[in-house]
């Protein structure tokens, strides 16, 4: 489905949400074209497609994390990796997070420093607040 300026985007990602297994970090509408760019051999040329636009619900009036210095640290953490800015309630799946950007977070805090976090513990609370929390938790106990 190619969506035009029109479509809503944030209701196809809902779609999208409750058929793919992994839901699309981006929408991106296309402004109407008689049909999608290709190269010389037929196949979509994404270098001719507009830039994908990552748009995120953000919860207003959510509290700045307990700890801002580690959210913050974090936060650059999982921006760097995905490639995209991360906020404290952005959602690592909702990112376009995966298996092996997951094993690239644990890689990066280790290297930067930061309390160790085991796959399931960043699967388990994928957004920076809810893994800070944990790993703050953690701390307190140990």
């Amino acid at each position: 489905m190619v969506p035009t300026e029109d479509a809503a985007t944030s209701a196809i990602q809902a779609r999208a949400a409750g058929v793919l297994p992994v839901v699309p970090a981006t929408v991106t509408a296309l402004p109407a074209l008689p049909a999608l760019p290709l190269t010389a051999d037929g196949k979509l040329d994404p270098s001719r497609l507009p830039e994908p636009v990552l748009t995120r619900a953000t919860r207003p009036g959510a509290p700045p994390p307990a700890d801002e210095g580690l959210a913050a640290r974090l936060s650059a953490v999982w921006s760097k990796v995905l490639g995209v800015p991360v906020g404290p309630d952005d959602d690592f799946f909702e990112l376009g997070g995966d298996s092996l950007f997951a094993i690239r977070i644990g890689t990066a805090m280790r290297a930067e420093g930061l309390p160790a976090v085991r796959l399931r513990g960043l699967y388990r609370r994928p957004t920076v607040r809810a893994l800070l929390t944990a790993l703050t938790a953690e701390e307190g106990s140990g």
